[in-house]
């Protein structure tokens, strides 16, 4: 029997301790948030910016269009490339007399010179076919290229034409967005 009212007697203990904390930290909470004032219609939401410009929808709208636009003329200054590329004069080659090969380039001069990749244009002297955006095809001479490097500057015979405008590299920086354009070729 007296184990028993130990027993209880603890429960009794410990209710009590855990109704006291309990209490005490409801009255906490009550003496701390009591003093606090809210005022229906008077809630404005604030996000500060840590860029230059303020970010708006219309802000990002005008930049979309800004970059859309940037897109829309360097597209015209990108062309594609075609060439018959030569897989061996050899009665005995196994390969295909030809394969067609195609990539794309673009102006770097209102006269017709082209920047690609050797393996898309052929080695020095070798012809090709450029597209323009315009639908229009030249046949182009490849008056230099670099096997090393991969790089090749192609002649077509055209005037007027729009040309890429080569930035500076060593302004570049990291964490600049970037596009890459391709051309479909029209074979």
């Amino acid at each position: 029997m007296r184990r028993r009212n130990k027993n209880r007697l603890g429960k009794v203990i410990f209710v009590t301790l855990f109704l006291i904390l309990l209490w005490i930290f409801g009255f906490y909470l009550y003496t701390t948030y009591k003093n606090i004032e809210i005022k229906e219609g008077n809630y404005t939401a604030e996000r500060q910016q840590y860029t230059l410009s303020e970010q708006t929808v219309e802000n990002e709208e005008e930049n979309s269009k800004k970059v859309a636009d940037v897109i829309e003329e360097t597209t015209q200054k990108v062309v594609g490339i075609s060439k018959l590329k030569n897989a061996g004069s050899s009665i005995f080659s196994n390969a295909e007399e030809s394969s067609l090969g195609l990539g794309t380039g673009f102006i770097v001069t209102s006269d017709g010179y082209i920047v690609s990749n050797e393996h898309v244009t052929g080695a020095k002297y070798s012809k090709c076919y450029i597209t323009l955006e315009s639908g229009n095809t030249y046949e182009g001479t490849v008056s230099w290229s670099d096997s090393d490097l991969d790089l090749s500057i192609v002649k077509i015979n055209a005037k007027n034409l729009p040309y890429m405008n080569l930035g500076d590299s060593s302004k570049i920086r990291v964490g600049e967005t970037v596009y890459a354009i391709r051309k479909s070729n029209r074979v």
